[in-house]
């Protein structure tokens, strides 16, 4: 088996050291996607095959939501792919620092992309230019989040029925989401995605599926976009 290098090995440690508190906020939420799973009647395997082939917590969360309110098919994709919108500007952003990885890495390493490990690898690569030791964190990273999304989703099905209705843990959910969107509040951009997606869930509130959140989720993203490219210009 080949050693790791010196940069490898850094990278891995540091990865799964900024891993470790995100997962501990990744395994109530996955959990409270198993339990939603079982509570919207579906096949418990397959709403479990969505955190392997989708691997999106707010995307599932999304979906689910409308299948219980019985929403078109369509609705529901679409829901889905416009919540996961986002990944495309996280895309970007990673973009100049994964053309520096191999073939192999650039092609294999999206997959663990999440808000968690998108945020934190931007993060680490401000300060870290080695890309041996950026791949390295990005996938240590990823998958830690990953598989503890993972368990928690497994958990939520396998005991979300001897749960007692008094324990609320669907009150995770927002947290998790509170916890991502406050460090992101530190430009511009940030800041009006956040007030143009609130203000624009509140107006459609009325809206039926739950759109309100969807059209709330792409006009931030699209705002954001829109005022990153003003102020590069």
């Amino acid at each position: 088996m080949k050693t790791l290098s010196p940069a490898a090995r850094q990278g891995l440690r540091d990865g799964l050291t900024a891993a470790i508190p995100m997962s501990v906020s990744s395994f109530p939420f996955g959990l409270a996607y198993g339990v939603g799973v079982l509570a919207a009647g579906l096949d418990p395997w397959v709403g479990a095959s969505a955190s392997w082939t989708v691997l999106a917590g707010a995307a599932q969360l999304t979906m689910l939501s409308l299948i219980e309110t019985s929403a078109p098919w369509v609705v529901v994709v679409v829901a889905g792919l416009v919540v996961n919108v986002r990944f495309a500007l996280y895309s970007i952003a990673l973009a100049p620092a994964f053309k520096e990885f191999p073939p192999r890495w650039r092609f294999a390493l999206p997959y663990f992309m999440t808000d968690q490990a998108a945020a934190l690898s931007l993060h680490y690569f401000t300060t870290t230019t080695d890309p041996v030791a950026r791949r390295w964190y990005y996938l240590s990273v990823g998958s830690g989040i990953a598989v503890v999304w993972w368990i928690g989703t497994i958990v939520g099905i396998t005991l979300g029925r001897a749960i007692p209705p008094s324990i609320d843990i669907a009150f995770t959910v927002p947290l998790v989401f509170v916890v991502l969107t406050v460090p992101t509040l530190i430009d511009r951009p940030g800041i009006i995605a956040a007030a143009v997606g609130a203000a624009v869930t509140v107006v459609t509130a009325s809206l039926p599926y739950g759109l309100n959140t969807v059209i709330g989720a792409a006009a931030g993203v699209l705002i954001a976009a829109i005022a990153d490219r003003r102020m590069r210009s």
